[in-house]
């Protein structure tokens, strides 16, 4: 059996995800983020970008509608950002319906784990051919 919010009052994982996604599309779309001065370590370091250079970059431009910026910056950054906002509305009308959380099978789960290293390592890839090549 599957609790909902609704029923117990408190946050569970899903709803403490969805305000992450809420926070740092705020964050992203009224604080001055990119002035921070920081370098990435391993661009610092060994002068290469690391797997998720871009993607503080891709969430400021998603939040501002900009989204060839975006994809320029981070393509994983990009999607990053849209599914955290995405998962963030869909999880509020899911609580606010009461409606249960979706439980992925082992498979599933195993499955978006691959996808997402995948994701990762392509992602870095094409950050560093793209540095190579400017």
């Amino acid at each position: 059996m599957t609790v909902t919010w609704r029923e117990t009052g408190r946050f569970g994982h899903a709803e403490v995800f969805a305000a992450i996604g809420v926070a740092s599309f705020l964050v992203a779309r009224f604080l001055p983020v990119l002035s921070l001065p920081f370098v990435c370590p391993l661009r610092g370091i060994a002068g290469i970008p690391c797997a998720t250079c871009g993607m503080t970059h891709a969430f400021v431009a998603l939040a501002h509608g900009e989204l060839s910026r975006a994809v320029a910056a981070s393509p994983l950054g990009a999607l990053l950002a849209a599914a955290a906002w995405a998962f963030a509305a869909l999880d509020l009308a899911r609580a606010a319906l009461g409606a249960p959380l979706p439980v992925p099978s082992l498979r599933a789960t195993r499955a978006a784990i691959a996808l997402g290293v995948a994701l990762l390592l392509a992602n870095w890839a094409w950050l560093v051919v793209r540095e190579v090549r400017s």
